[in-house]
C-alpha cells in the first residue's frame, strides 16, 4: 500500500523518484491509499519509513531463511536486498 514500487528499491532507484513517477501515472494514488489504510484501520507511514522497515526485515532473513530452489543442488535464491538496510 505504501510502497507499490518496492522491487525497484533493490535496483537503486530513489524513493522520491519512484513516488513521483507513480503519482504522475496514478494521480489518485494517495487518496486511494488513504481510503484503504482507513478501511483496514492502519496508520499511515512515510515511504521512507516503510522502505527502512522493509529493508530491515529483509536483512534479518539472511542467511537462515533464504528460500532454496528445489532442484538437485538446492541452491539458494538470490537476495532481493543483498546490501541490507540503507
Amino acid at each position: 500500500m505504501v510502497l507499490p514500487f518496492w522491487r525497484d528499491l533493490a535496483k537503486g532507484f530513489a524513493i522520491s523518484e519512484l513516488g513521483s513517477d507513480l503519482r504522475a501515472d496514478h494521480p489518485d494514488f494517495d487518496a486511494e491509499r488513504g481510503r484503504l489504510l482507513h478501511a483496514l484501520g492502519l496508520a499511515s507511514i512515510s515511504e521512507d519509513e516503510a522502505a527502512a522497515r522493509l529493508l530491515a526485515v529483509a536483512a534479518r532473513t539472511a542467511p537462515d531463511y533464504v528460500p532454496r530452489v528445489p532442484d538437485d543442488d538446492y541452491l539458494p535464491y538470490k537476495l532481493l536486498f543483498p546490501s541490507g538496510p540503507a
